[in-house]
């Protein structure tokens, strides 16, 4: 019984997923010093931590949305601070803003309630966001960008004008039902040197879900020449799958780590979806090296496993009703007549 109880935890044990970790990447500050923050997400979203720097939502057409948008000034001097909303778009792995306040059906959905702010130095402002989404809305994702702006220079004197501005993104999914889900897969890995020689590996990631993605991980190496092992090193920020998207996630590593071969370990996280995969790889002199598909961690015979799982459990499941027919009989058979002794007497 023992023996069968402790098969039974092992095939467990194989059959059940790695948990993830959590994490997020902050916002980078704006160098001449206005700054813009999200105030507040919607209760759902609370644990996502994508959802406490941008505005990321799902919502049927029709519906309105409300946020809070907090201004500051921090350049030295009191400011005018322009504050709009814009278009945006995912290119090429990257969440881009559009040149100027160029619209689309996002940004015209979007409402402010104060467009033009007056701050002295080191002053914040509260402003709110309406995204009135009209009911004929069409199903899909959607991109903006609320953005601060400040502009410094000679406007309409014909000398240069300096704009410098710092943007909250808005992810906003439309469409019946709830939010589609997100997911993406690891598929290849590729080892290179860089111009100055350094190690490089790329890992490819297709988007496979229904909502972009926001991805920040770190890559570890084990198993290296002599048993060495290195890191973590971690992945080049700001790479953003559309969906359907298939764009290289960059991990740089230090110059003084030999060829190998080494067994490298990736975790990508986008909110709190993580995902997992490894490859062995072996770094080239100079140049690019071969794609290396990530090694294959799935069981083919997991079915198998369920099925002897589920066998055990009917093998024990007939011992014990056996077992208990047996005892039931034998207490049956002590109680017949004819059986019971004569008492004895000394």
């Amino acid at each position: 019984m023992r023996r069968l109880l402790i098969l039974i935890a092992l095939v467990a044990g194989l059959l059940l997923p790695a948990a993830g970790a959590i994490g997020s990447s902050p916002l980078q500050p704006d160098p001449a010093g206005v700054g813009i923050r999200l105030v507040d997400a919607p209760v759902a979203t609370r644990d996502d931590p994508r959802a406490r720097v941008y505005i990321i939502d799902h919502v049927h057409p029709g519906t309105t949305i409300e946020r809070r948008i907090e201004v500051s000034n921090d350049t030295g001097k009191a400011s005018a601070i322009a504050v709009y909303a814009a278009a945006a778009e995912i290119k090429a792995g990257s969440f881009v803003g559009l040149e100027g306040d160029t619209p689309n059906e996002l940004s015209t959905w979007t409402t402010l309630s104060d467009t033009s702010l007056r701050l002295r130095d080191g002053a914040t402002s509260m402003v709110e966001v309406t995204i009135d989404v009209p009911s004929d809305a069409p199903p899909g994702e959607q991109y903006a960008v609320l953005w601060a702006q400040v502009s410094s220079g000679d406007e309409g004197g014909g000398g240069i004008t300096q704009v410098s501005r710092v943007g909250i993104r808005v992810y906003l999914s439309v469409g019946p039902g709830g939010a589609p889900a997100s997911a993406f897969e690891i598929e290849s890995f590729t080892a290179m040197r860089d111009a100055t020689g350094s190690p490089v590996v790329q890992a490819t990631v297709r988007n496979t879900g229904g909502r972009a993605l926001d991805l920040h991980g770190e890559l570890k190496l084990a198993d290296g020449p002599a048993g060495l092992t290195a890191g973590p090193f971690p992945a080049r920020l700001g790479t953003t799958l559309a969906v359907g998207d298939v764009e290289p996630v960059t991990i740089e590593l230090d110059g003084q780590l030999p060829n190998g071969p080494w067994d490298a370990r990736l975790s990508l996280t986008s909110g709190l979806l993580t995902e997992k995969a490894h490859a062995s790889l072996t770094f080239p002199t100079s140049g690019t090296g071969p794609t290396v598909a990530v090694a294959d961690d799935s069981r083919p015979w997991w079915w198998i496993g369920g099925a002897i799982a589920a066998l055990v459990l009917l093998v024990l499941a007939w011992l014990a009703s056996r077992r208990r027919r047996r005892r039931s009989t034998v207490s049956t058979s002590r109680h017949e007549p004819g059986l019971e002794q004569e008492p004895s007497y000394v």
